[in-house]
C-alpha cells in the first residue's frame, strides 16, 4: 500500500491496529454522531430525528446514516428502510439510501426512529446509543446531524423524545433486547409527515464520542409485505410458511383499548403458547381512533393470534413487512421428486431470514451470529448468491476487536457480535472458525482476511495447547463443552473424543493455511491416539474419564453423533473401518427409530448430527441413499413450517440457519454440480447414481450464472450446460446412462 495513503487511513482510524485495515473505512462529510442530552446510556429509549429539506425534482439526494441500535426510516411518511448492518464491537457500518425515488418537488421530511436498548444480549452489542446521518444532494451536504448551530448551507437534524414506545418493558428473550409496548394516540405518526406535528418537542442534543465507521459491504433486504393466507378459531391469522419481519395490521379502535399481538411458528392446542425461552408478545394501549402500526423489530412466525384485552377495537389487514436476505432471486432448483422440491424451498425461505447481514442461527429468540452454524451457512451462501459478501463481514466482525470481553485471551466467542456477560463460551465453536476458513479462502481468495486472521488463530492454538494430556488430546476443557443437541452433550468430559477429532481437524486446517507442518503432524498423532483409544471394536466411544490417575474410556458412552465425526473429520475412514461403515450406512438413519438396530447408541439430533451423516454420505457416492433419507427426514418440516428446524422435532426453532445447508447438497450431489472454483474458473460436474429422472438449477457466480438441467431417456443422460466464458469443465459419470451434451 502506497505509505501516504496507508498514513492517511490511519489518521482516520484513529487508534486501529493494522490488522484492523482490512475493514473498508467509511465516513461522513460533516455530520457528527449525536444523542439526546446525557441519555446515551439510558436503557429502551426511543428517540426520533427529522429534517426537511427541499427538492427540485432534479438533483440527486442521497441519505447516508450510522446508528445504535436499531433504525427506522422515513420520507415522507413512507417507510424507507431499517437497519444497521451490524459490526464487531467499537466498530459502525454506514447505511446509503437513494431518495430520489420517494421524493416530491417542494419540502419533504426525512424521519429516522432510533431505539437505543442499552442491554447485554446475543443480538445487537450493548453500547451507548447514538445518530450520525448526512442527507447530500448532488453530493453537496444539505442535512446533518450536529450538536450545535451550523452554516446556511444546511440544516441540522432535530432530535425529539415522543414517549410512544415504553422505556418500562421485560426483554423479549435473554438473548434479545426489550419487548415492545406502546401507548399511542390516533395523531401518533403525524410528527412523519407535518413539519409543525405538536407530537416532535425538539430537545438539546450532544456529540457523543467518535465512531470507528466502516463500509456496509452486503446487500441491502427484501422488504416485500406477505399477507395471512387463512383465518383460524380464537383470532388467530396464518401465513403461508414461516416468515421474518415487522408485523403489521390495522386497528379501528371505537374506546380506549388493549391489544395484544402473540406469535409463534407452530400452533399449540389451536393457540399460542409459551413454546421455547421467548415470549413472542406486543402490546398496543390505544386512544379511540384508526392506527396503521407495524412493530420496529423484526419477529418470526407462522402464526398471529390477536387479543383485544379490554375496550371495543377491530384490527384487520395483517402482514409482515418481510426483512430478509434479497440477493438468492437469481438462484433456482428443480427435479421431478415434489418432496425434494418443497424441501429446497423451505431451504431458501431458512437461508434468506438468517443471512441478513450476518449467518444467524435463527431470527427469532436470538438473531445471533453462531460459529459452526455459519460453516454450513456459508455453503448455501454461495450458491444461492453467488458471493461471499456476508460471510467476509461476519469473519470481519471477529476479525476487528483488540480482544473479546468476558472470555479467556485467545477464546473467540461462541456467537459475535454478542455480549457474553456470564463469560461463557463454547471452545468447540472456536474450532470450527478455523476450519471454515479453509473453504472460505477458496471460495473468495482472500488472503488478506486469512492473514489478518493469523495473530488470533495463533492465540486460540495457545490457548488449546495449556489443555493438552499426555497423549496431545485435550482433556478438561472449560465451559460450554458442545457436540450437538443429543445424549452427546453429557459425555463431555474428560476426554471428549469427538471434540478431539474436531481438534486435530482444526490442526489440519491451520497448518495448511499458514504453512505448518508440525501442526498437520500434530494432527494426525491425535488421529492415531483417538483411533487406539476411543473404537471398541465395533463403534467409537465418546469419552474418557480420569480413574487414580489413568484415563478409562466409558464403554457404555456411544453416541450416533460421534460416529459420524470421526468420519467427517478423518478419524475414521470406509477402508480403514469397513465393518462400522456397513453399520453406518445399512442400519442407522431415519428407518432407526422404527427399527430400534442397536439401540444402546444414543441417536443423533439435526444439529448437527444428521448433517454429517449427509456429508459422508455424500463424500463417499451414496446419493441415492441420501435422497431418500433427505424426504424422510425434513419433508415433513417443510409440510409444517415451510422452513428447517433446528432439531428433528418441533421443540426448538423451527427456522435455523445452518439447515438450509440441504440446498447444497442438493445442487452438489442430486443437480451435480460437485465443486464450482470461481478463482480458477473450474466446474466439477459429477453426475451421481440416484432416482431422479430429470433436474434442473440455476446458482449465480458472481454476475453471471452457471445453469445445468439433464434428462434420463432410455440408457442415456442428456444434459444442457451453460457456464462463464473461460470455464474450465471436467464431467464424471457414475450412473450407467452415457452423458450427451445437447
Amino acid at each position: 500500500m502506497n505509505r501516504l495513503i496507508r498514513t492517511g487511513i490511519l489518521a482516520a482510524l484513529g487508534a486501529l491496529t493494522c490488522i484492523q485495515l482490512y475493514a473498508q473505512p467509511a465516513s461522513f462529510q460533516r455530520a457528527v454522531p449525536v444523542w439526546v442530552n446525557g441519555q446515551q446510556n439510558t436503557p429502551n429509549l426511543t428517540a426520533s430525528f427529522r429534517v426537511c429539506i427541499p427538492w427540485n425534482g432534479q438533483s440527486q439526494t442521497q441519505l447516508r446514516l450510522a446508528a445504535h441500535s436499531d433504525y427506522r426510516a422515513y420520507v415522507n411518511g413512507v417507510f424507507l428502510g431499517h437497519g444497521p448492518c451490524v459490526a464487531g464491537k467499537g466498530f459502525y457500518r454506514i447505511d446509503e439510501y437513494d431518495l430520489n425515488p420517494y421524493l416530491k418537488s417542494g419540502d419533504n421530511l426525512i424521519a429516522l426512529e432510533v431505539a437505543g436498548y442499552n442491554i447485554p444480549n446475543f443480538y445487537i452489542m450493548n453500547a451507548p446509543s447514538f445518530l450520525q446521518a448526512e442527507i447530500t444532494s448532488d453530493g453537496t451536504v444539505v442535512a446533518a446531524t450536529t450538536s450545535g448551530s451550523w452554516s446556511k448551507e444546511g440544516k441540522p437534524f432535530e432530535g425529539a423524545v415522543l414517549g410512544q414506545r415504553l422505556e418500562e418493558a421485560p426483554k423479549f428473550s435473554y438473548q434479545r433486547t426489550h419487548r415492545e409496548l406502546y401507548k399511542l394516540t390516533p395523531d401518533y405518526n403525524s410528527w412523519l409527515t407535518d413539519p409543525a406535528s405538536p407530537l416532535f418537542k425538539p430537545v438539546a442534543l450532544e456529540q457523543t464520542d467518535h465512531k470507528n465507521l466502516i463500509a456496509r459491504r452486503v446487500k441491502y433486504p427484501d422488504y416485500t409485505i406477505r399477507r395471512y393466507t387463512e383465518s383460524l378459531p380464537n383470532n388467530v391469522y396464518k401465513f403461508e410458511c414461516n416468515s421474518t419481519g415487522f408485523i403489521g395490521a390495522k386497528f379501528d379502535v371505537r374506546t380506549p383499548s388493549k391489544i395484544v399481538f402473540l406469535w409463534d411458528e407452530l400452533l399449540t392446542n389451536g393457540g399460542i403458547k409459551r413454546r421455547m425461552s421467548f415470549d413472542g408478545r406486543m402490546e398496543y394501549e390505544l386512544a379511540p381512533g384508526t392506527y396503521e402500526l407495524e412493530s420496529f423489530e423484526p419477529y418470526t412466525l407462522q402464526y398471529l393470534q390477536v387479543i383485544v384485552e379490554k375496550g371495543d377495537c377491530k384490527v384487520s389487514d395483517f402482514y409482515i413487512r418481510q426483512y430478509v436476505n434479497s440477493d438468492v432471486a437469481r438462484a433456482s432448483f428443480s427435479c421431478d421428486n415434489g418432496g425434494i422440491n418443497k424441501i429446497y424451498k423451505a431451504a431458501v425461505e431458512t437461508y434468506k431470514q438468517n443471512a441478513l447481514d450476518i449467518f444467524m442461527d435463527c431470527p427469532s429468540r436470538e438473531r445471533a451470529g453462531w460459529l459452526c452454524d455459519s460453516y454450513f451457512t456459508a455453503r448455501v451462501a454461495f450458491d444461492l448468491s453467488g458471493n461471499h459478501l456476508i460471510e467476509t463481514n461476519f469473519l470481519e466482525n471477529y476479525l476487528l476487536p483488540e480482544k473479546f470481553l468476558n472470555i479467556p485471551q485467545g477464546m473467540l466467542p461462541m456467537c459475535y457480535p454478542s455480549d457474553h456477560v456470564n463469560g461463557n463460551f463454547i471452545p468447540n465453536w472456536a474450532m470450527w472458525f478455523v476450519i471454515e476458513l479453509e473453504e472460505y479462502l477458496a471460495r473468495s481468495n482472500d488472503r488478506q482476511m486469512i492473514k489478518a486472521l493469523e495473530p488470533k488463530v495463533n492465540a486460540l492454538l495457545d490457548y488449546f495447547a495449556r489443555y493438552e494430556n499426555e497423549d496431545e488430546l485435550l482433556e478438561n476443557l472449560e465451559k460450554w463443552v458442545f457436540v450437538e443437541w443429543s445424549k452427546a452433550n453429557d459425555f463431555v468430559q474428560d476426554v471428549n473424543y469427538p471434540t478431539n477429532m474436531l481438534y486435530a481437524r482444526m490442526l489440519e486446517v491451520a497448518g495448511k493455511l499458514y504453512n505448518r507442518p508440525d501442526l498437520q503432524q500434530k494432527a494426525q498423532r491425535i488421529h492415531e491416539t483417538i483411533r487406539k483409544q476411543a473404537f471398541d471394536g465395533t463403534f467409537f466411544i465418546d469419552n474418557a474419564v480420569r480413574v487414580d490417575g489413568d484415563l478409562v474410556p466409558q464403554p457404555k458412552n456411544r453416541t450416533e453423533t460421534c460416529q459420524y465425526y470421526a468420519f467427517f473429520l478423518g478419524t475414521a475412514s470406509p477402508e480403514r473401518y469397513p465393518k462400522l461403515w456397513n453399520i453406518l450406512c445399512s442400519d442407522f438413519g431415519p428407518q432407526r427409530k422404527q427399527t430400534g438396530a442397536y439401540s444402546e447408541i444414543y441417536p443423533a439430533n439435526a444439529f448437527i448430527g444428521t448433517y454429517l451423516r449427509m456429508e459422508i454420505l455424500s463424500r463417499y457416492g451414496l446419493v441415492k441413499q441420501l435422497l431418500n433419507e433427505s424426504v424422510d427426514q425434513y419433508l415433513y418440516m417443510a409440510d409444517q413450517t415451510g422452513t428447517l428446524w433446528e432439531n428433528l422435532t418441533p421443540t426448538a426453532s423451527c427456522n435455523h440457519g445452518f439447515a438450509a445447508h440441504i440446498a447444497h447438497v442438493f445442487y452438489r450431489d442430486l443437480l451435480g454440480l460437485a465443486k464450482i472454483d470461481p478463482i480458477h474458473k473450474r466446474l466439477n460436474i459429477v453426475f451421481n447414481d440416484s432416482d431422479l429422472k430429470q433436474c434442473s438449477g440455476t446458482v449465480p457466480v458472481g454476475d453471471e450464472e452457471i445453469s445445468l438441467s439433464w434428462e434420463k431417456k432410455g440408457k442415456r443422460l442428456y444434459y444442457t450446460l451453460d457456464t462463464p466464458a473461460g470455464y474450465e469443465i471436467s464431467i464424471e459419470n457414475k450412473t450407467a446412462l452415457k452423458p450427451i451434451a445437447q
